[in-house]
């Protein structure tokens, strides 16, 4: 028996409402919505984060949640890979420094600075079984990079609000459009502060 899924009550469903036309639910690498929740990583699995209303929380299986409300938060980073051997801490160890923020030896997780106190929080969260593509990643780490230098990161907890960022960032055309890091960056600020 698998003790690091939740039993089948205690899942969320995924429905009609939350997949796009593609079949996969709507969301950016490993932030996805589910039954009307967000979560970084597979929800299904030991380890991974949703996106409340009032902040981050963080749960693994066996261990009380990990709640980190938005005013904590100073920065924000996001380490994971495509695939999903690399973001093991074995494979981040095969990596190394190859991708950025180095993944390492904490398989695919957040990095923050928090305050009161001071701490860096590193939660780990399982990479889901299919492939992200690597554009999904770049605007997720942009768009919670972003999000925290603008002072707006409590929007992250507004479900209609973020929806609507995450669909206009998957929009082709703006990927289309934006050739460089630089270009990237401004235009997930543009999305974030509603001018793109």
């Amino acid at each position: 028996m698998n003790t690091d899924r939740p039993a089948t009550a205690d899942r969320v469903t995924t429905t009609d409402a939350d997949l796009p036309p593609t079949g996969l639910p709507l969301g950016l690498g490993p932030l996805v919505r589910i039954g009307g929740d967000w979560f970084i990583g597979d929800h299904e699995s030991k380890a991974y984060l949703a996106v409340l209303p009032e902040g981050f929380e963080h749960r693994v299986a066996g261990q009380e949640p990990f709640p980190v409300p938005w005013h904590r938060l100073m920065s924000l980073e996001l380490g994971v890979t495509s695939g999903r051997f690399l973001s093991t801490p074995i494979g981040g160890l095969l990596a190394g420094h190859y991708y950025q923020p180095a993944i390492g030896t904490h398989g695919s997780c957040l990095r923050a600075m928090v305050r009161h106190p001071y701490d860096l929080w590193s939660p780990r969260f399982v990479h889901h079984d299919r492939w992200y593509p690597a554009p999904e990643i770049t605007l997720l780490h942009q768009l919670l990079g972003s999000i925290v230098s603008l002072g707006q990161v409590e929007r992250l907890g507004d479900d209609a609000w973020l929806a609507s960022v995450v669909e206009r960032l998957r929009e082709d055309r703006f990927l289309r459009r934006w050739r460089t890091s630089k270009a990237v960056a401004d235009g997930v600020r543009g999305v974030i502060t509603g001018g793109a």
